[in-house]
Protein backbone atom coordinates (compact mmCIF):
# COMPACT_ATOMS: atom_id res chain seq x y z
CA UNK A 1 0.00 0.00 0.00
CA UNK A 2 2.77 2.68 0.83
CA UNK A 3 4.51 1.82 -2.62
CA UNK A 4 0.95 2.80 -4.39
CA UNK A 5 0.61 5.95 -2.27
CA UNK A 6 4.48 7.02 -2.81
CA UNK A 7 3.59 6.94 -6.45
CA UNK A 8 1.47 9.72 -5.84
CA UNK A 9 3.45 11.97 -3.16
CA UNK A 10 5.48 14.66 -5.43
CA UNK A 11 6.38 18.33 -3.63
CA UNK A 12 3.77 21.05 -4.18
CA UNK A 13 4.92 23.54 -7.39
CA UNK A 14 2.55 26.36 -8.95
CA UNK A 15 0.83 24.23 -11.20
CA UNK A 16 -0.96 22.60 -8.02
CA UNK A 17 -2.71 26.07 -7.58
CA UNK A 18 -6.07 25.69 -8.29
CA UNK A 19 -6.29 21.89 -6.50
CA UNK A 20 -4.65 23.45 -3.13
CA UNK A 21 -7.08 26.02 -3.46
CA UNK A 22 -9.89 23.45 -3.84
CA UNK A 23 -8.65 21.14 -1.26
CA UNK A 24 -8.23 23.85 1.54
CA UNK A 25 -11.40 25.36 0.73
CA UNK A 26 -13.13 21.55 1.09
CA UNK A 27 -11.71 20.79 4.65
CA UNK A 28 -13.45 22.92 7.13
CA UNK A 29 -12.46 23.64 10.81
CA UNK A 30 -14.61 24.15 13.43
CA UNK A 31 -14.46 27.48 14.24
CA UNK A 32 -15.75 28.59 18.45
CA UNK A 33 -19.25 27.45 19.24
CA UNK A 34 -21.11 25.41 16.71
CA UNK A 35 -19.53 27.16 13.61
CA UNK A 36 -18.00 25.74 10.40
CA UNK A 37 -15.47 27.63 8.80
CA UNK A 38 -13.48 26.98 5.13
CA UNK A 39 -9.77 29.01 4.79
CA UNK A 40 -10.07 30.58 1.23
CA UNK A 41 -6.63 31.14 -0.41
CA UNK A 42 -7.81 32.14 -3.76
CA UNK A 43 -6.83 33.16 -6.19
CA UNK A 44 -2.80 32.15 -5.27
CA UNK A 45 -2.24 29.55 -2.69
CA UNK A 46 1.23 30.51 -2.37
CA UNK A 47 1.10 34.56 -2.03
CA UNK A 48 0.71 33.92 1.53
CA UNK A 49 4.29 32.58 1.73
CA UNK A 50 5.36 34.42 -1.59
CA UNK A 51 5.11 37.59 0.98
CA UNK A 52 7.72 36.17 3.57
CA UNK A 53 10.82 35.87 3.94
CA UNK A 54 12.61 32.31 3.67
CA UNK A 55 12.07 29.67 1.59
CA UNK A 56 8.64 27.46 1.23
CA UNK A 57 7.83 23.84 0.71
CA UNK A 58 5.13 21.70 0.33
CA UNK A 59 4.29 18.32 -0.38
CA UNK A 60 0.53 16.68 -2.06
CA UNK A 61 -0.56 13.62 -2.57
CA UNK A 62 -2.64 13.69 -5.84
CA UNK A 63 -4.73 10.44 -5.99
CA UNK A 64 -6.63 12.55 -8.85
CA UNK A 65 -8.43 14.68 -6.48
CA UNK A 66 -5.50 15.68 -4.36
CA UNK A 67 -6.27 13.19 -1.45
CA UNK A 68 -3.85 15.52 1.07
CA UNK A 69 -0.94 18.48 1.50
CA UNK A 70 1.45 19.49 3.66
CA UNK A 71 3.54 22.88 3.72
CA UNK A 72 6.78 24.06 5.75
CA UNK A 73 8.25 27.84 5.61
CA UNK A 74 12.20 28.28 6.82
CA UNK A 75 13.38 31.04 7.94
CA UNK A 76 16.01 32.80 9.93
CA UNK A 77 15.05 33.24 13.46
CA UNK A 78 16.18 33.40 17.41
CA UNK A 79 16.46 29.35 18.97
CA UNK A 80 18.30 29.52 22.68
CA UNK A 81 19.24 33.48 22.18
CA UNK A 82 21.24 32.23 18.86
CA UNK A 83 20.36 33.50 15.35
CA UNK A 84 19.85 30.65 13.13
CA UNK A 85 17.23 28.60 10.73
CA UNK A 86 13.64 27.95 12.39
CA UNK A 87 10.67 26.77 10.59
CA UNK A 88 6.66 26.52 10.74
CA UNK A 89 4.71 23.69 9.72
CA UNK A 90 1.31 24.60 8.27
CA UNK A 91 -1.47 23.66 6.19
CA UNK A 92 -1.91 20.32 6.85
CA UNK A 93 -5.64 18.66 5.20
CA UNK A 94 -6.57 15.15 4.34
CA UNK A 95 -9.44 14.55 2.42
CA UNK A 96 -11.81 11.52 2.72
CA UNK A 97 -10.35 8.09 4.14
CA UNK A 98 -8.22 7.14 1.51
CA UNK A 99 -4.78 5.62 1.35
CA UNK A 100 -3.46 8.41 1.97
CA UNK A 101 -5.18 8.70 5.82
CA UNK A 102 -3.75 5.05 6.05
CA UNK A 103 -0.52 6.24 5.21
CA UNK A 104 -0.11 9.67 6.58
CA UNK A 105 2.69 9.38 9.72
CA UNK A 106 4.93 7.91 7.17
CA UNK A 107 4.33 10.37 4.40
CA UNK A 108 4.65 12.98 6.89
CA UNK A 109 7.55 11.43 8.16
CA UNK A 110 9.19 11.27 4.58
CA UNK A 111 8.32 15.02 4.08
CA UNK A 112 9.51 16.20 7.39
CA UNK A 113 12.85 14.77 7.11
CA UNK A 114 13.73 15.64 3.68
CA UNK A 115 12.73 19.63 4.49
CA UNK A 116 15.33 18.97 7.12
CA UNK A 117 18.23 17.62 5.38
CA UNK A 118 17.58 20.48 2.07
CA UNK A 119 17.22 23.26 4.39
CA UNK A 120 19.54 22.27 7.39
CA UNK A 121 16.64 23.47 9.82
CA UNK A 122 16.31 21.05 12.46
CA UNK A 123 13.27 23.00 14.83
CA UNK A 124 9.82 23.82 13.28
CA UNK A 125 7.01 24.98 15.38
CA UNK A 126 2.66 24.48 14.58
CA UNK A 127 -0.49 25.00 15.85
CA UNK A 128 -3.27 22.42 16.55
CA UNK A 129 -6.47 22.89 17.37
CA UNK A 130 -7.29 21.46 20.85
CA UNK A 131 -10.81 20.22 20.03
CA UNK A 132 -9.24 18.05 16.61
CA UNK A 133 -9.00 15.16 18.64
CA UNK A 134 -8.12 13.24 15.16
CA UNK A 135 -5.38 15.51 14.58
CA UNK A 136 -3.93 15.09 18.12
CA UNK A 137 -3.89 11.47 17.70
CA UNK A 138 -2.55 11.40 14.67
CA UNK A 139 0.32 14.16 15.05
CA UNK A 140 1.49 13.80 18.37
CA UNK A 141 0.49 10.48 19.88
CA UNK A 142 4.18 8.19 19.30
CA UNK A 143 2.48 4.32 18.34
CA UNK A 144 4.17 1.09 17.22
CA UNK A 145 4.49 1.60 13.33
CA UNK A 146 5.39 5.97 13.60
CA UNK A 147 8.92 5.79 14.45
CA UNK A 148 9.53 7.80 11.47
CA UNK A 149 6.86 10.47 12.66
CA UNK A 150 8.33 13.86 13.73
CA UNK A 151 8.51 14.17 17.45
CA UNK A 152 5.72 16.58 18.63
CA UNK A 153 7.04 18.30 22.04
CA UNK A 154 4.29 20.38 23.74
CA UNK A 155 5.33 23.85 24.82
CA UNK A 156 2.12 25.72 25.95
CA UNK A 157 -1.69 25.59 25.27
CA UNK A 158 -2.94 29.27 24.00
CA UNK A 159 -6.52 30.73 22.45
CA UNK A 160 -6.78 32.54 19.72
CA UNK A 161 -8.96 35.57 21.45
CA UNK A 162 -11.38 37.15 18.74
CA UNK A 163 -12.64 40.66 19.99
CA UNK A 164 -16.25 40.65 18.50
CA UNK A 165 -17.10 44.08 17.21
CA UNK A 166 -20.61 44.71 18.11
CA UNK A 167 -21.10 47.54 19.84
CA UNK A 168 -19.99 51.17 19.53
CA UNK A 169 -16.54 52.14 20.59
CA UNK A 170 -16.29 53.53 24.47
CA UNK A 171 -12.44 54.57 24.68
CA UNK A 172 -11.35 55.21 28.29
CA UNK A 173 -7.84 57.11 28.56
CA UNK A 174 -5.13 54.80 30.50
CA UNK A 175 -3.35 56.79 32.73
CA UNK A 176 0.11 57.23 32.11
CA UNK A 177 -0.22 55.18 28.71
CA UNK A 178 -0.39 57.41 25.39
CA UNK A 179 -1.29 55.63 22.03
CA UNK A 180 -0.68 56.86 18.82
CA UNK A 181 -0.52 55.88 15.24
CA UNK A 182 3.25 54.82 13.49
CA UNK A 183 4.70 57.22 11.61
CA UNK A 184 8.17 56.49 9.18
CA UNK A 185 10.02 58.45 12.50
CA UNK A 186 8.95 55.53 14.72
CA UNK A 187 9.92 52.68 12.45
CA UNK A 188 13.53 52.21 13.84
CA UNK A 189 12.36 52.53 17.38
CA UNK A 190 9.72 49.94 16.70
CA UNK A 191 11.73 47.37 14.96
CA UNK A 192 14.36 48.11 18.07
CA UNK A 193 11.47 47.28 20.70
CA UNK A 194 10.40 44.32 18.87
CA UNK A 195 13.97 42.84 18.44
CA UNK A 196 14.60 43.05 22.37
CA UNK A 197 11.25 41.05 22.35
CA UNK A 198 11.94 38.44 19.78
CA UNK A 199 15.90 37.66 20.90
CA UNK A 200 14.18 36.40 24.13
CA UNK A 201 11.67 33.95 21.98
CA UNK A 202 11.96 30.43 20.67
CA UNK A 203 11.19 30.78 17.15
CA UNK A 204 11.40 34.46 17.24
CA UNK A 205 11.34 36.78 14.37
CA UNK A 206 14.54 39.00 13.26
CA UNK A 207 13.53 42.06 13.64
CA UNK A 208 17.25 43.20 13.57
CA UNK A 209 17.32 41.90 10.36
CA UNK A 210 15.08 44.17 8.29
CA UNK A 211 11.72 41.93 9.23
CA UNK A 212 9.60 44.99 9.86
CA UNK A 213 10.88 47.01 6.95
CA UNK A 214 10.13 43.92 4.93
CA UNK A 215 6.33 43.35 6.12
CA UNK A 216 5.85 46.93 5.39
CA UNK A 217 7.05 46.93 1.62
CA UNK A 218 5.60 43.71 1.40
CA UNK A 219 2.36 42.29 3.00
CA UNK A 220 -0.27 43.41 1.43
CA UNK A 221 -2.75 45.49 3.83
CA UNK A 222 0.36 45.78 6.38
CA UNK A 223 0.90 49.63 7.39
CA UNK A 224 2.05 52.14 9.24
CA UNK A 225 -1.69 53.95 9.34
CA UNK A 226 -2.73 50.36 11.22
CA UNK A 227 0.03 50.09 13.62
CA UNK A 228 0.11 51.33 16.49
CA UNK A 229 2.13 52.47 19.31
CA UNK A 230 1.87 52.67 23.65
CA UNK A 231 4.04 55.21 25.28
CA UNK A 232 4.81 55.69 29.20
CA UNK A 233 6.96 58.18 30.12
CA UNK A 234 8.13 58.84 26.18
CA UNK A 235 9.34 55.45 26.07
CA UNK A 236 7.96 52.55 23.89
CA UNK A 237 5.96 49.76 26.25
CA UNK A 238 3.36 48.23 23.91
CA UNK A 239 3.41 48.02 19.96
CA UNK A 240 0.87 46.23 17.55
CA UNK A 241 -0.34 46.33 13.61
CA UNK A 242 -3.93 45.22 12.59
CA UNK A 243 -3.54 43.42 9.54
CA UNK A 244 -6.02 42.69 7.23
CA UNK A 245 -4.87 39.22 5.72
CA UNK A 246 -7.65 38.77 3.39
CA UNK A 247 -5.91 39.10 0.15
CA UNK A 248 -3.92 36.00 1.12
CA UNK A 249 -6.18 34.58 3.47
CA UNK A 250 -9.78 34.43 4.92
CA UNK A 251 -12.75 32.37 6.54
CA UNK A 252 -15.66 31.51 5.26
CA UNK A 253 -18.86 30.49 7.03
CA UNK A 254 -19.81 26.66 6.09
CA UNK A 255 -22.36 26.63 8.40
CA UNK A 256 -24.15 28.04 11.52
CA UNK A 257 -25.41 25.30 13.86
CA UNK A 258 -26.93 25.23 17.48
CA UNK A 259 -25.91 28.43 19.64
CA UNK A 260 -23.78 29.77 16.36
CA UNK A 261 -27.53 30.26 14.86
CA UNK A 262 -29.06 32.33 17.94
CA UNK A 263 -25.60 34.45 18.01
CA UNK A 264 -26.25 35.15 14.96
CA UNK A 265 -29.38 36.30 14.81
CA UNK A 266 -28.79 38.18 17.88
CA UNK A 267 -26.31 40.37 16.29
CA UNK A 268 -28.24 41.04 13.15
CA UNK A 269 -31.45 42.59 15.30
CA UNK A 270 -28.96 44.45 17.54
CA UNK A 271 -27.14 46.10 14.22
CA UNK A 272 -30.46 47.70 13.39
CA UNK A 273 -30.15 49.54 16.38
CA UNK A 274 -26.23 49.67 17.25
CA UNK A 275 -25.19 49.93 13.46
CA UNK A 276 -22.64 46.65 13.79
CA UNK A 277 -21.76 44.96 10.80
CA UNK A 278 -23.93 41.87 10.76
CA UNK A 279 -22.67 38.51 10.76
CA UNK A 280 -21.51 36.80 7.22
CA UNK A 281 -24.31 34.32 5.80
CA UNK A 282 -23.49 31.10 5.56
CA UNK A 283 -21.16 31.20 2.15
CA UNK A 284 -19.76 34.83 2.54
CA UNK A 285 -16.43 35.49 4.09
CA UNK A 286 -15.73 37.00 7.74
CA UNK A 287 -14.23 40.52 7.76
CA UNK A 288 -11.55 40.66 10.31
CA UNK A 289 -7.67 41.69 11.39
CA UNK A 290 -4.95 39.83 13.15
CA UNK A 291 -2.89 41.67 15.80
CA UNK A 292 0.73 41.19 14.08
CA UNK A 293 4.10 42.66 15.59
CA UNK A 294 2.09 42.46 18.94
CA UNK A 295 4.97 42.84 21.71
CA UNK A 296 4.02 44.22 25.99
CA UNK A 297 6.98 45.28 27.75
CA UNK A 298 6.65 43.26 31.07
CA UNK A 299 3.04 42.04 30.32
CA UNK A 300 1.27 45.00 31.45
CA UNK A 301 -2.52 44.66 30.89
CA UNK A 302 -3.36 48.09 30.98
CA UNK A 303 -0.78 48.55 27.85
CA UNK A 304 -2.60 46.14 26.28
CA UNK A 305 -5.99 47.59 27.27
CA UNK A 306 -4.85 50.56 25.95
CA UNK A 307 -3.76 49.04 22.33
CA UNK A 308 -7.18 46.74 21.96
CA UNK A 309 -9.16 50.44 22.77
CA UNK A 310 -7.03 51.69 19.74
CA UNK A 311 -8.00 48.38 17.63
CA UNK A 312 -11.52 48.48 18.63
CA UNK A 313 -11.85 52.29 17.38
CA UNK A 314 -10.34 51.19 14.00
CA UNK A 315 -12.05 47.91 13.78
CA UNK A 316 -15.49 49.96 14.18
CA UNK A 317 -14.78 51.83 11.05
CA UNK A 318 -13.63 49.35 8.82
CA UNK A 319 -16.92 47.40 9.59
CA UNK A 320 -14.96 44.40 10.78
CA UNK A 321 -16.71 41.51 12.49
CA UNK A 322 -14.05 40.96 14.72
CA UNK A 323 -10.42 40.79 15.41
CA UNK A 324 -7.70 38.21 16.92
CA UNK A 325 -4.84 37.85 19.05
CA UNK A 326 -3.46 34.78 20.84
CA UNK A 327 -2.96 34.31 24.64
CA UNK A 328 -1.56 32.23 26.30
CA UNK A 329 -2.92 30.15 29.40
CA UNK A 330 -3.07 31.88 32.39
CA UNK A 331 -1.45 34.76 30.54
CA UNK A 332 -1.03 38.07 32.72
CA UNK A 333 -1.73 39.79 30.00
CA UNK A 334 -6.26 38.57 29.61
CA UNK A 335 -7.31 41.38 32.02
CA UNK A 336 -7.05 43.72 29.35
CA UNK A 337 -9.86 41.75 27.41
CA UNK A 338 -12.42 42.46 30.15
CA UNK A 339 -15.55 44.02 28.96
CA UNK A 340 -15.37 43.14 25.36
CA UNK A 341 -17.19 40.47 23.79
CA UNK A 342 -14.52 37.59 23.16
CA UNK A 343 -14.80 34.28 21.82
CA UNK A 344 -12.32 32.21 21.97
CA UNK A 345 -10.41 29.57 20.00
CA UNK A 346 -8.12 26.58 21.61
CA UNK A 347 -4.82 25.44 20.24
CA UNK A 348 -1.89 23.31 21.38
CA UNK A 349 1.34 24.61 20.16
CA UNK A 350 4.42 22.45 19.45
CA UNK A 351 7.68 22.53 19.16
CA UNK A 352 8.11 19.41 16.39
CA UNK A 353 11.85 18.18 16.01
CA UNK A 354 13.40 14.79 14.02
CA UNK A 355 11.92 11.38 15.64
CA UNK A 356 16.11 10.59 15.20
CA UNK A 357 16.63 13.60 16.99
CA UNK A 358 14.12 14.89 19.44
CA UNK A 359 14.07 17.53 21.56
CA UNK A 360 12.66 18.10 24.82
CA UNK A 361 14.90 20.63 26.41
CA UNK A 362 12.38 23.16 25.68
CA UNK A 363 11.95 26.25 27.64
CA UNK A 364 8.62 26.75 29.35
Amino acid sequence: MVSDVLAGVRRASPADNDLLIDLMAHVPMAGPGSLAVSTRRDPDFFALYAMQRGSAHGFVYDDGKMAGMATALVREGWLDGRAGPVGYLGDLRIRGVSRARRAFPFLYGKFFQDICDDTGCDSFLTGVLAGNALALSSLTARKQGRAAQPYYHLLRRFEMASVQVVLPPRSRPVPGVQVTTATPDDIAAVAAFLDRDHRQRPFGYRFDDGELEHRLAHWPGFSLEQTFVARASGHIVGVCTAWDSAPVKRHRVVRYARDMKAVKLAIDVASLVLRCPRLPRQGDDFRSLYLTNLSVKDDAPLVLRALLQRVYALAWQRRVHFFSLPLDERDPLAPALAGFFVRRLGFHLYAVTSSAKPRTDWPS
